[in-house]
């Protein structure tokens, strides 16, 4: 309760100081953005870039996707949206410069406004197990392309291979593509881009849960609450294997008197595969995995999802 307490105080403290916090997000249909290392880089260069200049805003957390981003974010909405479109403008500069021709028009900033402790870490929570839940290469810890690998993770958020006031004018330019080369010189540059720690609210995002064992509660076994979040982004909402089978087990013990899931008779593995078809947009691959049911059976059941693609990552 002392934990709870803490969080709650610090929460509001900050509400009072910021006004309002949003969730920021961006279409997840949009084609590919973000289409090799080098426009990573330098978008987490312009996000540093953007946090300094916008200073009315500060980043919890984010995560860069493949054609999508996600911000949890402090500050006033009008203060939000004009640092997300100045992010958008350097952004188009950059792919223009490359002569990559992508139409950043439908790139459009929605928010869904936070008003809660619970809400906002189960909005850190969503964002930085993002990338972990869609690619099996990663966990929240190592996708380097976010904030999330620095949360309660020190030996990240000290990590610096160099710092920008370390380069020359001519790498500023390079790593900037701009001739405004005014930033703080304490920034740090992991991978030839800013990092995180140094323009993330990090410490504030972390005091927001009772301590490291809880946050890794949320990211990797609080589940259920991400279909909420999911709905009111507009997004659909994946889980691991893990999860899943974790969530059909609940629903055993809930119906079937713990009978496990691979046990039951055909047709309650059909009822089951329907939910997880229908209310956790389990890809008919993945049910038939988890159940132990014929592929061609579940493809008969769910044939529009057949060749369904996953989350872009």
């Amino acid at each position: 309760m002392e934990k709870e307490s803490r969080c709650n105080a610090i929460f509001n403290q900050a509400l009072r100081y910021f006004g309002s916090f949003y969730h920021l997000h961006t279409p997840e249909d949009h084609p590919a953005i973000f289409r090799d290392s080098e426009v990573y880089a330098f978008a987490m260069t312009a996000i540093g870039m953007c946090a300094h200049d916008c200073p009315k805003v500060r980043i919890i957390t984010f995560e860069l996707m493949s054609n999508h981003v996600h911000f949890v974010l402090g500050g006033a909405l009008e203060d939000i949206l004009a640092f997300f479109e100045l992010f958008k403008r350097r952004l188009k500069k950059y792919l223009d410069s490359r002569r990559m021709a992508i139409d950043l028009s439908n790139f459009v900033g929605k928010t869904v406004r936070i008003e809660s402790l619970a809400s906002i870490r189960n909005q850190i929570a969503y964002t930085n197990r993002n990338q972990f839940v869609v690619n099996p290469g990663f966990t929240p810890f190592s996708y380097p392309y976010g904030a999330g690998n620095c949360y309660f993770l020190p030996v990240n958020q000290r990590r610096s291979d160099h710092r920008y006031a370390d380069l020359t004018v001519r790498e500023k330019r390079k790593m900037l593509h701009t001739h405004q080369l005014d930033y703080p010189g304490s920034y740090a540059i992991i991978d030839d881009y800013f990092s995180p720690a140094s323009y993330c609210a990090i410490a504030f995002g972390e005091s927001l849960f009772r301590d490291a064992r809880h946050y890794f509660f949320k990211i990797s076994r609080e589940i259920e609450g991400y279909k909420e979040i999911a709905d009111a982004l507009c997004e659909k909402v994946f889980y691991t294997d893990d999860e899943l089978n974790a969530i059909l087990y609940k629903i055993c013990k809930e119906r079937y008197g713990d009978l496990k899931p691979i046990l039951l008779p055909p047709r309650d593995k059909m009822e089951l595969a329907r939910k997880l078809h229908f209310d956790y947009n389990a890809d008919n691959a993945k049910i038939a995995r988890l159940l132990k049911l014929p592929v061609a059976s579940v493809n008969a059941l769910f044939p529009q999802r057949k060749n369904a693609g996953t989350k872009p990552a």
